[in-house]
């Protein structure tokens, strides 16, 4: 029987999804396990292809940045159906067995969608280019109609990314250094380290929502500003609910109230943070 689910990433210490997933399964009443595997990007390719092929043993995996982009490689597309979305963001953070066959999909934009639901904005920045930010894009593109996207990369090098994940909206890309602090936002999705973004922060004059993927450390240095001003906020620690609880009845086949399981486990990564 296939018993265990994975995130891999590098580093991964710090995941708080085996808590998540774990806490799911003693609800459902299921004998699975979730664990964290430390993979990094020059491993990961070697070390998929057996672990889907070779083995019982998994019967799922979370994928962490950059592996959400290694996954997307043209070399797994033998073993590993991406849906649509995923090829269009070049992002996969979920791997899932489905009548046999391995399939790879995004729930961040799952995740993000769930999260902007009755949020007004008419225009959004996002902070990065990564893969959590192209499935920022993609869950825009379901959005009711806005008036702008505007993306911050510091890699020029992700823009036609960029350009495909956003395809359905008005996006303007810039670099890094155009980002003006002081700006006012109607809607914000942060998706930089807490490290790379502690430059402006203190610059930072909020915006009406502030959505934070990054959740170490807690609270984030653009959440401590934002609630200097009590600003609204949707944390990382909600977005990590938000992508993990769809993640979860994918990889175990099993229905159930999906808001529920969502507010047990934020309540349960409070404890941590």
């Amino acid at each position: 029987m296939r018993s265990t689910a994975a995130v891999l990433g590098s580093p991964i210490h710090h995941s708080l999804s085996p808590i998540i997933h774990n806490l799911a399964y003693k609800q459902l009443g299921i004998e699975r396990e979730y664990i964290a595997v430390e993979i990094k990007e020059n491993e990961f390719l070697d070390w998929i292809r057996p672990a889907l092929t070779e083995t019982n043993q998994w019967f799922g995996f979370s994928l962490t940045m950059p592996l959400k982009e290694v996954v997307c490689d043209e070399s797994l597309s033998d073993i590993i159906q991406l849906d649509a979305l995923s090829k269009t963001i070049n992002s996969a953070n979920t791997l899932y067995l489905k009548e046999g066959q391995w399939q790879g999909c995004s729930t961040d934009v799952i995740g993000f969608q769930n999260l902007l639901k009755g949020i007004e904005f008419s225009s959004v920045s996002i902070l990065g280019a990564g893969g959590t930010a192209r499935a920022a894009l993609g869950a825009l593109s379901t959005a009711p109609q806005f008036s702008q996207v505007r993306v911050y990369r510091r890699d020029s090098k992700r823009d036609s990314s960029l350009i495909r994940a956003g395809r359905n909206q008005k996006l303007e890309i810039h670099p890094w250094s155009d980002l003006d602090a002081g700006d006012k936002h109607d809607l914000v999705i942060n998706t930089v380290p807490n490290i790379g973004v502690a430059e402006i922060a203190e610059k930072f004059s909020g915006a009406r929502t502030l959505l934070d993927a990054i959740y170490s450390p807690w609270p984030t240095a653009l959440m401590k500003r934002q609630q200097q001003d009590g600003m609204a906020i949707i944390s990382g620690l909600e977005l990590l609910c938000a992508q993990a609880v769809p993640q979860i009845e994918l990889m175990t086949g099993i229905s159930f109230d999906h808001a529920a399981l969502f507010k047990l486990a934020l309540e349960e990564l409070h404890k941590y943070v």
